[in-house]
């Protein structure tokens, strides 16, 4: 099967991904991560809906091409190769695809991670901080922190570095959201806050519901199990943190500096809790070497000169029979659009995927 020029390796999956499928592709002779989102579906028939429907669909899917579009954007622009790239963003037909550049699946469970040195565990927890310097500071909301969004790889000198991965849950803070619009991410990780946000409350949602779940990650890399908790009267660690005012972290497994550290991240009042910059600092500070703050993590500005070689291609749509996928058929003359020069690396590019 090809897709926009991709190959897929094999077929389309949706293990440990409820809203999406996801596998290989080969483009040009290089080898990329594909996914799929189940959602939008972008109307193609328009004999199918009554017109009014059709327009409301496609000015849907129309926003929501446009919000994450800016959201890429951002990412890739706060990137320091420590947030996984993405390559190409594009609808194909009804669907929506995400391209990312390929990464090894190097997974470390938290019960080994746990029994590394203490100075290999800092490293790795001062890698992660890096990743969330680098994107709250370009005021993106990764959405989904936990484990399985972390690819570890152990160099040939034991040390462990960390690539964040799957933002489709992000969002950038401060963006509308639609009426009844729910936020992304894993009850076991969830902030207290989001959880009050899925049942009504008004509360704001931005960075910090990040830092609880990273709390959380923090506390299982360095002792290898989550905090304790009474399972008889919660489900949750959020409900612990709703009822009791914070996340109590096992001190007697910690040491007494990430141990503080990791007790105000996982406070019930985001306020309370401390930012990414603060904890990457404070990670530097506790093992004493300054030389690690080559972690630069700026104010990012993004704009659309991070994406290079935009494509306007106006395909149009070939409707196909009930039961039988459309496909897409491009325009002979298509308008292309290059924005100003910039390196490969630090600009990948995307199909606009609102003129597909």
């Amino acid at each position: 099967m090809v897709i926009n020029g991709y190959n897929i390796i094999g077929e389309l999956n949706n293990a440990n991904s409820g809203f999406s499928k996801w596998g290989f592709a080969k483009k040009d002779g290089v080898e990329y991560f594909i996914k799929e989102l189940i959602t939008p579906v972008y109307p193609i028939d328009r004999t199918a809906l009554s017109p009014e429907m059709f327009e409301s669909r496609v000015a849907y899917c129309r926003e929501f091409e446009e919000k994450y579009k800016e959201l890429y954007i951002a990412i890739n622009s706060a990137s320091r190769g420590n947030l996984v790239r993405i390559m190409e963003f594009f609808r194909h037909g009804s669907r929506y695809y995400v391209v990312t550049e390929k990464v090894e699946n190097y997974s470390l469970p938290r019960e080994v991670i746990s029994k590394f040195p203490l100075d290999k565990k800092y490293l790795l927890l001062k890698s992660i901080a890096h990743c969330f310097r680098c994107l709250h500071n370009a005021g993106v909301v990764h959405m989904d922190v936990k484990p399985n969004n972390f690819m570890i790889k152990q160099t040939a000198g034991g040390n462990c570095i960390a690539r964040l991965i799957d933002f489709d849950a992000g969002f950038i803070v401060g963006e509308t959201r639609e009426e009844n619009e729910e936020l992304g991410g894993d009850l076991t990780y969830l902030a207290p806050e989001v959880f009050l946000d899925m049942i009504g409350e008004n509360v704001e949602i931005n960075t910090k519901a990040d830092i609880f779940s990273l709390g959380l990650v923090f506390h299982e890399y360095f002792t290898g199990q989550m905090p304790d908790y009474d399972k008889s009267e919660y489900d949750y660690l959020y409900e612990v943190a709703l009822d009791k005012g914070k996340v109590e972290p096992n001190m007697a497994l910690l040491t007494p500096e990430i141990g503080e550290l990791i007790a105000q991240m996982l406070d019930a009042d985001p306020e309370k809790r401390p930012d990414a910059d603060h904890i990457h600092r404070k990670l530097i500070e506790i093992t004493g070497d300054k030389s690690a703050d080559f972690f630069r993590a700026e104010k990012v500005e993004y704009s659309s000169r991070f994406i290079t070689n935009i494509r306007t291609t106006r395909p149009e749509p070939t409707v196909t029979s009930p039961g039988v996928a459309a496909s897409v058929t491009e325009t002979k003359s298509p308008e292309t659009v290059t924005a100003p020069k910039a390196t490969a690396k630090a600009n990948p590019w995307f199909t606009n995927a609102s003129d597909l």
